[in-house]
């Protein structure tokens, strides 16, 4: 097993995890999820079985890649649900649709750019993990290490909505100023 193999498992495994109890934490929470799912201006959405079999892809993908025996079939289904997703969202965006992004619970930023590049880069994260998946000892520590590498890209993934926010938020300086 390989240190970054082991990132990449762990960095996949809580992003889908948060995307999953985002969507079942309540009744409401499903409901607007499968709302949200419905009204997206791609061809399969209308399907009601489809907010299910995203739950349970997400559900699966966090359970194949925490043993070690699945995680490259784990990484694969994520794989292929991300593909599905950066593809989706760029239908979207290409189609200068308005909506926002529901992948980890409510949210009024809408899809843009950022969110394909998003899922791109976790898409390639995912097919990274798989590379390494061999079996083999690691240390304690490289596992400590592995595993907050994952929750630090994780959190940076699941929070980048927040995170562009933040900063937009605050007025670019311009160069005719004096710094205060």
């Amino acid at each position: 097993m390989t240190y970054a193999a082991l990132a990449c498992r762990g960095l996949i495994g809580l992003v889908f995890a948060v995307a999953a109890v985002t969507k079942v934490r309540s009744p409401g929470a499903y409901r607007d999820f499968a709302s949200w799912l419905a009204a997206l201006p791609v061809p399969v959405t209308g399907n009601r079985a489809l907010p299910v079999a995203f739950i349970a892809a997400e559900v699966a993908i966090v359970t194949l890649v925490a043993v070690p025996v699945t995680a490259t079939a784990g990484l694969l289904l994520a794989a292929g649900c991300l593909a599905v997703m950066t593809a989706g969202a760029a239908v979207i965006v290409k189609r200068g649709a308005r909506v926002s992004c529901q992948c980890f619970g409510p949210s009024s930023s809408p899809l843009g750019a950022r969110h394909i590049l998003r899922d791109g880069i976790l898409l390639a994260i995912a097919l990274a993990g798989t590379l390494g998946t061999s079996r083999g000892s690691a240390s304690p520590s490289g596992i400590a290490l592995s595993l907050v590498v994952a929750l630090i890209g994780a959190t940076f993934v699941v929070f980048s909505d927040d995170l562009v926010a933040l900063f937009e938020s605050y007025p670019a300086a311009r160069a005719d100023e004096p710094p205060q």
